[in-house]
């Protein structure tokens, strides 16, 4: 059997191309390109954030400057819930609860509702229209009370990520 000089190198050329596709899937399923992989790292934190204690994030929503959480309290004390902290890379700013503090039963879920301070709004452009841009927030902090202790903090492991609604 005889090969021509130009048969080898078409024959790796094509299996190099289907492993670099291989790759690439790969790649984009795991996160590692935002554009390609946005959807997987969505998912991963809703699992995250849907199992955390003693505040577990059912779901939110960043329209505009309205940040609107569905929170759970997961232990079966009460809890009062006294703030969101949001801290970015240019600075602190908190979402603060819309009402002074929010008491949960145990087990019981609410929805909290506050503004976004447009300065640090990863979902505001003055002008432009950002619904449906993936935006990621690295820290998510809880704020609460138990009982007598005050100042109680609960702060995620994992990014909040979502999409401009």
């Amino acid at each position: 059997m005889q090969f021509r000089r130009g048969q080898g190198a078409t024959e790796y050329l094509v299996i190099l191309g289907a492993v670099l596709l291989v790759a690439l899937v790969v790649v984009s399923l795991l996160g590692w390109f935002p554009a390609l992989g946005g959807s997987t790292k969505e998912q991963q934190s809703k699992a995250y954030w849907s199992g955390a204690s003693p505040f577990a994030i059912n779901s939110f929503k960043l329209d505009g400057t309205t940040m609107t959480f569905s929170l759970s309290n997961r232990l079966s004390d009460s809890l009062t819930l006294t703030g969101i902290d949001i801290p970015n890379g240019t600075g602190t700013f908190t979402y603060t609860v819309a009402w002074p503090a929010k008491a949960f039963n145990g087990g019981e879920e609410a929805v909290v509702t506050t503004t976004v301070a447009n300065s640090t709004n990863p979902c505001y452009s003055s002008g432009a229209s950002k619904t449906g841009n993936p935006f990621e927030i690295k820290i998510v902090a809880f704020t609460y009370t138990s009982g007598a202790i005050t100042g109680i903090r609960q702060q995620g492991a994992q990014s909040l990520v979502g999409r401009c609604s």
